[in-house]
């Protein structure tokens, strides 16, 4: 069953599918019809990464945002630093991570088919207004894993950076990794009522389930991409405990290394009950020199997730890895 939020966001997906069918692929042979199932094989197909008709050079370095979405981060950054009458614009130079975006090849990957369509549709309907950016962008449903193999054993470029941005977080789990949440008197209460209240039955069991997206595995596979051109990964969650345990398990068992920041994360609220509760446990905070306490990447190049943080006065935990 899904909630409330989730049909309105899947009527949504369907709906945005077939007004880029309509508006933008018409007479495409090679497009079904049905909206959950339709895929453009130049565009989406995860079985073929022929990275020449992808793109127009595919040496160029690349940037992968896994778990992309709508695809709102990498339409921005592909959007960067492109010119208009010799003008470039300076706002492309605002940010943490030195990579000149516009030398840049970008792959977004995700699961849903509805979201990689729509993505995908919005990248080909700006494509035709900039022919700077025709053929920089692309998104696939794919796992994560799968597309990561294939940049690993047949990208022609280097991999620049690799993007986990505000993944579904798991269920909160407390200091006995049960489900719970905090009593009156400050200690847990991890009866099925209590653990039943405060969460998405949708969302991922816990850290070590397979069904919350960054997985050992998964970082093992971006470290064996990243490792070969001195790579970087960047991690951002609203979740404090989230960004906490993929930072560790990154840096502890993966092999990647902290890049310290000279504006880093001093001090931090706890703005959410799930941060509370963090707090409430003794978790570690998202504090010190490995925490950036400005954003990493460019305004233009910002998740949907990351601009509503800023605006509503939210924390956002990130932290850059080097992979060497």
């Amino acid at each position: 069953r899904f909630s409330t939020r989730q049909r309105k966001q899947r009527a949504f997906f369907r709906n945005a599918a077939r007004h880029f069918d309509g508006k933008f692929r018409e007479g495409d042979k090679s497009t079904t019809t049905t909206a959950d199932h339709s895929t453009q094989s130049t565009n989406v197909d995860s079985k073929n990464y022929d990275w020449s008709a992808m793109f127009e050079d595919p040496s160029r370095p690349l940037v992968v945002d896994v778990g992309c979405g709508m695809g709102v981060s990498l339409l921005g950054l592909a959007s960067l630093n492109t010119t208009t009458n010799g003008y470039v614009s300076p706002i492309a130079s605002m940010s943490e991570i030195q990579i000149e975006w516009r030398e840049c090849n970008f792959v977004g990957v995700d699961l849903s088919r509805l979201a990689i369509r729509y993505a995908q549709g919005v990248c080909e309907r700006w494509s035709t207004g900039d022919e700077n950016n025709k053929n920089n962008l692309k998104f696939v449903v794919d796992s994560a894993e799968e597309c990561l193999r294939q940049i690993s054993e047949t990208y022609p470029g280097n991999v620049a950076l690799v993007m986990l941005q505000f993944p579904t977080p798991y269920r909160f789990q407390n200091a006995t990794g049960d489900e719970g949440d905090v009593d009156d008197n400050g200690g847990y209460d991890s009866s099925p009522s209590v653990a039943r209240k405060g969460f998405n039955s949708q969302l991922p069991d816990r850290a070590a389930s397979d069904d919350f997206m960054v997985t050992e595995k998964l970082l093992s596979r971006i470290y064996e991409v990243l490792s070969k051109y001195n790579g970087q990964l960047l991690i951002q969650s609203n979740c404090e405990d989230v960004a906490v345990h993929m930072r560790n398990v990154a840096t502890d068992t993966r092999g990647f290394q902290s890049v310290t920041f000279s504006d880093p994360v001093v001090s931090l609220g706890a703005v959410t009950q799930r941060a509370q509760n963090w707090v409430a446990m003794g978790g570690e905070r998202a504090i010190g020199k490995c925490w950036s306490a400005d954003p990493l990447l460019p305004s233009g190049g910002r998740t949907e997730t990351e601009v509503a943080c800023s605006l509503d006065s939210k924390p956002v935990h990130r932290c850059l890895l080097n992979a060497y």
